[in-house]
């Protein structure tokens, strides 16, 4: 396993083996810029393989792989120190062949398919004005000593805990950021909730790129489950997203989570035909 020292050097490699595979396979494609970031961390690293290139991230709790390979070759992965996790992004009815063949590999590898997950997204106009009927309900827990507030640095971690412990998010899902990239969030990506002891609650977690608020996810303390601090947050949070003239929220959801489907889908979100299957090889 390589460094990646450049952007210019993943675009030369791809260039290079597409003289030798026409229509390579890849599973996930990273934008320029998420790219030049890992690589500015030194957390982009590379294999050259028979089959093709074979790409790695360190997340700091797993490395994500993204392939560029002929799937007809045997496809040749490292074993590392951390988890590592294959996600195949396709259309829902869409799964194609070479994705398919390249599945069928990974099983053989041992690798284990350990969910589904559905890309989700609402129109922040439509999300704010579904929430607005909570106005009331909110103010009468406010009544009761609960309260929103735009997390400072300080808590960003036992926010965090509450979702990883909670289960919407694995550990696997969760993308690596310094703490000085997180101490340039927008002031609100964290939010919370806190009792009249000041005691945490219930925590919400967003990243905005381009005035669009992606990987949106909340979960509650499980002391605090069945209080209805859920539709509160969820009001604050869509408000939050109105003023500061967010235009479109999403996420992704585990397709057997039915309850956090059916709760997003009565906020105003829609799921779309976007599917992800994550593999992962656990050490």
């Amino acid at each position: 396993m390589q460094l990646l020292g450049s952007y210019d050097e993943y675009q030369n490699m791809i260039r290079e083996f597409r003289k030798i595979c026409k229509r390579p396979f890849s599973n996930v494609y990273y934008v320029p810029d998420d790219l030049e970031r890992y690589i500015q961390l030194g957390r982009a690293f590379y294999d050259k393989t028979e089959s093709g290139i074979v790409f790695y991230f360190d997340e700091e709790l797993y490395y994500r792989v993204c392939l560029c390979i002929d799937e007809k070759e045997k496809l040749s992965i490292n074993r590392l120190d951390k988890k590592i996790l294959i996600k195949n992004v396709y259309q829902k009815g869409k799964k194609r062949e070479n994705l398919q063949c390249v599945e069928q590999q990974l099983e053989e590898m041992g690798f284990e398919k350990t969910g589904t997950s559905v890309r989700i997204k609402g129109e922040v106009q439509h999300l704010f004005e579904k929430c607005k009927r909570m106005e009331k309900y909110v103010h009468m827990l406010e009544k009761k000593g609960y309260r929103c507030v735009a997390a400072d640095f300080s808590m960003f971690e036992e926010i965090e805990a509450i979702i990883l412990d909670s289960g919407i998010i694995k550990d696997y899902q969760l993308n690596y950021r310094t703490d000085e990239e997180k101490k340039k969030l927008v002031n609100g990506s964290y939010m919370c909730m806190l009792n009249s002891n000041d005691e945490m609650c219930i925590g919400s977690v967003c990243v905005i790129e381009s005035n669009i608020a992606k990987g949106v996810a909340l979960a509650v303390k499980e002391k605090y489950k069945m209080h209805g601090l859920t539709p509160a947050i969820a009001f604050h949070r869509a408000k939050w997203f109105y003023d500061n003239e967010i235009k479109y929220a999403q996420g992704w959801i585990l397709v057997d989570n039915e309850p956090s489907l059916r709760y997003y889908q009565s906020m105003g979100y829609e799921l779309t035909n976007e599917y992800a299957d994550e593999w992962i090889f656990d050490k």
